[in-house]
């Protein structure tokens, strides 16, 4: 791992481990193993095999986004490089994106900073569906929300304007070729010169894979997958309420307000959203439905560990499969094969 992982890595432990403290500082740890024995783990074992399919879900609508750059992808190379990039973000954080790109484009045969372009623009379809599903929650939930998390309403827009801006940007970009030259202006007056060339190449190939926005059909293909991924990670935290017994009563639109709640926590920069999942989620369940604090934070420990393990496992296996299909001879070089995306040539 280069150092430049290494110092992500420790940062985001650092990070992880502050959160893991508030989140348990006032908890007794015998109650605490005690409610989490109590749990049905069957249905968490369910759980599991809905995270998986919702990155199934996810990685067909990226199949959709990479047909600007190759007409036939295959579904299991992007579920795996889906699965590796999860993988990657469990030990360091933000390296997964590189990950799916590197192994995606060298599996496929296509550019590597292009397949990038296609991951940067995924990002921006979940920010602005969350930007517009916490506006929906913020203007229907009949709970003190936003008092209780005073940060959601700042959240909610800024993923809204945010991505709305950039998605703007970039469909001007692609649509009229003085506006691809002022982007490219804009971007060398930024980068220092050593980078000119290669910052041309990638945002070339950025703007290519962009190009589907002027697409209706794409965008509806788009559209609905978003909507599905959306689904099927309500249901990720709605079938555990029936794991245990204090989140039984619990209902499918407070598991929809849970996720988006828990969403921000993803943002932070923590290996596999230690610390701060369990942080997010056990609070919200006290603070917004009453659950006592050491069943809230049993449910936020086994519903992580769960997909924690899950992610990790299936990831494995696809990275070894990756390495042998590239013939790779060690597993270390092909994940850090990732990071030549950030060094300049």
């Amino acid at each position: 791992m280069k150092q430049s992982s290494w110092k992500r890595s420790l940062v985001g432990i650092i990070i992880a481990l502050l959160f893991v403290f508030i989140a348990f500082k006032d908890i007794s740890f015998s109650s605490l193993i005690r409610d989490a024995l109590k749990a049905n783990f069957g249905i968490l074992l369910l759980t599991t095999a809905v995270v998986l399919s919702s990155h199934v879900i996810r990685a067909l609508r990226w199949r959709v986004i990479l047909r600007e750059l190759k007409k036939e992808i295959s579904l299991i190379d992007t579920w795996g490089s889906v699965m590796v990039g999860y993988l990657a973000n469990n030990f360091v954080p933000r390296l997964g994106e590189l990950v799916r790109a590197y192994s995606t484009g060298r599996l496929e045969s296509i550019s590597v900073s292009g397949v990038f372009g296609t991951i940067v623009l995924e990002r921006l379809f979940d920010m602005l569906s969350a930007g517009i599903l916490f506006g929906l929650a913020l203007s229907t939930y009949s709970g003190h929300i936003t008092q209780t998390f005073p940060f959601l309403k700042f959240a909610g827009f800024i993923l809204i304007a945010g991505s709305v801006a950039a998605g703007a940007t970039l469909y001007i970009a692609t649509t009229f070729p003085k506006a691809r030259g002022w982007l490219m202006t804009a971007v060398k007056f930024l980068l220092p010169k050593r980078f000119h060339d290669r910052a041309e190449d990638t945002v070339g190939s950025f703007l290519t894979s962009f190009s589907l926005l002027r697409s209706p059909r794409c965008m509806l293909e788009i559209s609905i997958y978003t909507a599905f991924v959306w689904i099927a990670y309500v249901f990720t935290l709605y079938i555990p309420f029936f794991a245990f017994g204090a989140t039984s009563g619990l209902t499918l639109y407070d598991a929809f307000i849970l996720i988006l709640i828990t969403s921000i926590a993803w943002m932070i920069p923590t290996p596999g959203a230690v610390g701060v999942y369990h942080l997010f989620v056990s609070q919200s369940l006290i603070k917004l439905f009453g659950v006592s604090p050491d069943q809230a934070l049993a449910y936020a420990t086994l519903t992580h560990l769960f997909g924690y393990v899950a992610i990790t496992v299936v990831g494995s296996i696809f990275l070894f499969a990756f390495a042998q299909k590239l013939k790779v001879r060690s597993i270390r070089r092909l994940w850090q094969g990732s990071e030549e995306i950030e060094k300049p040539h």
